[in-house]
């Protein structure tokens, strides 16, 4: 069947010159059975008995378009294994649906991207077409909104917009809902993206202050949604509107890297739709394809790799790559200059309890015992916590999420366990040593060399010795064929390794390197070079203080 004004012109030259089938179909160049079809469906319509054309149906049919009878034709590049990958994202998508990570759904341009990454060569509006017919059995369409939106222009380095989404991760082998914050140039599209554990006001403001260091400047107005952290709605009374003032960690940050804010209407998303699709397409291009990590760093560097790629494509119909470059610069250029980041932490003064800690969110990190009664000033980050005593540094701990946690230093509690060292073993502080570290107290300290091993970790906190070093130095020893260690084997290890070994004592240190040991005398060996070395320690205690060099740490 032709299209309307062939079929048309097939029934003027019929009705009107009186031609043949034939003869239209040889000056037309088409097939004779499509003129008999159009002649056909003609006279069936049109013509009663007697021959007489009815107009009014006449005119329906030449005012109408043909209907195609077309079979449903199969497409040969979309195979059975391409069937059985597109359906199983849709499965996969059911699933992650029902379990809460509905934003981490398989779009049809994720699934043709996957399809090309494994050497299929198709289409894109066939993956498209496929994936509508599975989903139409699967799923009901949704109807579509009719709402009319207005389009702006943005001048450059005017407006940014920004906003949280939330991704579910497995961070550590640990499922977590990890928050992402957003930023969205809206003259370039430029998309920048930060990942925090908490959506607070700690995780706000450095969120910004990294976004402003990345991009090199400030823009003159930021847009938000109605989010606790940065709008405070109070209810308007006897008939007056409700009106929103910024949070004080919103004043903060305006002020400091001027720039007004403007807060959206409630349930108005349109009002900053460059930033709310900017999640979507952030969350999807770099979280579909991988959700596990080891760490939240981790993370953070593949949502970087990914922003790369993605603030490198147009992705917006009529503006090129190039184009799309040129924005971002012309973005960038027209920025406010930014001023020295600014400290994003909040500062609480505490009083250690009787566990020798402090507790900050409903979660206790440990002090020093020496300032037990004392009172410390605790700076919260967003991910961190430092804790100062009189304007010097004394505890740095990583901040805990939930309630109730425990945060325990084992270097904080060593005056108590040198007086109760049965306590060691049990001890929540001991429990959150390194693995390695605990390795090593369990194979050579324990049960019943406590005392020694606590008197180490001293030795090691009074010269800034790390714990780390500790393992490192016990590794040595046993590429060494040193099978027992002891606390003065790690002394002489550690001085050798950190090369500040006191004069006289190089002598020692380099026996145990050289130390050849069978494995038939490997104790007896063991324990004889033990009793040297600690003659030789001894003698070097014995030195005047003068001769004996200390161990200095630098923050």
């Amino acid at each position: 069947m032709k299209n309307m004004v062939e079929r048309n012109e097939v029934l003027h030259r019929y009705r009107i010159q009186g031609k043949s089938k034939r003869q239209i179909a040889e000056e037309l160049h088409i097939s004779r059975h499509t003129v008999d079809r159009i002649v056909w469906e003609y006279e069936r319509l049109c013509l009663d008995t007697d021959g007489v054309c009815d107009m009014k149906a006449f005119a329906a049919l030449i005012g109408s378009e043909p209907k195609f009878h077309t079979p449903v034709r199969v497409c040969p590049v979309v195979t059975d294994e391409i069937k059985g990958m597109l359906r199983a994202c849709l499965e996969e998508n059911r699933v992650r649906r029902a379990t809460g990570m509905r934003k981490l759904m398989w779009t049809c341009r994720s699934m043709h991207s996957m399809l090309l990454d494994k050497g299929f060569t198709v289409s894109y509006p066939s993956v498209c077409r496929h994936v509508r017919l599975l989903r139409d059995s699967m799923v009901s369409v949704s109807r579509k909104s009719t709402e009319v939106y207005i389009r702006r222009e943005h001048a450059p380095g005017q407006e940014c917009e920004f906003d949280w989404g939330e991704i579910p991760l497995i961070i550590g082998g640990r499922r977590r809902l990890v928050q992402m914050a957003v930023f969205t140039l809206l003259h370039s599209n430029h998309r920048s993206a930060w990942l925090f554990l908490r959506q607070d006001t700690l995780s706000l403001m450095e969120a910004h202050r990294n976004f402003f260091i990345a991009v090199r400047g400030v823009p003159r107005t930021m847009i938000y949604d109605n989010m606790k952290v940065a709008v405070t709605i109070r209810t308007g009374r006897q008939g007056r509107p409700a009106v929103k003032y910024p949070t004080q960690a919103m004043q903060r940050l305006s002020l400091y890297y001027r720039f007004e804010e403007r807060f959206c209407n409630a349930r108005a998303g349109w009002e900053k739709g460059s930033v709310e699709r900017s999640v979507e397409v952030v969350r999807r291009a770099a979280f579909v394809t991988r959700q596990s990590f080891d760490t939240l760093d981790e993370a953070q560097a593949w949502l970087e790799r990914i922003l790369l790629k993605v603030n490198s494509v147009s992705g917006i119909t009529g503006v090129s790559d190039e184009q799309k470059q040129e924005r971002i610069k012309s973005d960038l250029d027209t920025l406010q200059p930014a001023p020295e980041p600014m400290s994003c932490f909040e500062a609480e003064q505490h009083q250690p309890g009787k566990y020798g800690t402090i507790n900050v969110d409903y979660n206790n990190y440990s002090v020093p015992e020496t300032l037990a009664g004392s009172t410390v000033m605790a700076r919260i980050y967003s991910r961190h916590i430092a804790i100062y005593h009189q304007g010097r540094r004394v505890a740095d701990h990583i901040r805990l999420e939930g309630k109730g946690g425990w945060s325990m230093q084992l270097e904080h509690y060593l005056g108590t366990f040198l007086r109760k060292p049965g306590a060691l073993d049990s001890s929540t502080a001991m429990r959150q040593v390194p693995r390695e570290l605990a390795e090593l107290y369990r194979i050579h300290f324990c049960p019943d060399r406590q005392r020694e091993f606590i008197c180490l970790m001293i030795y090691a906190r009074d010269h800034g010795i790390l714990q780390s070093q500790i393992t490192a130095a016990a590794r040595s020893l046993r590429n060494k064929g040193v099978r027992h260690i002891t606390s003065d084997h790690l002394k002489v290890e550690l001085d050798s390794m950190l090369d500040i070994t006191p004069a006289g004592e190089a002598d020692v240190t380099d026996a145990v390197a050289s130390l050849d040991i069978h494995p038939r005398q490997q104790r007896t060996a063991i324990e004889e070079h033990a009793m040297s070395t600690l003659d030789s320690l001894t003698e070097c205690m014995r030195r005047p203080a003068a001769t004996v060099r200390t161990f200095t740490t630098s923050n």
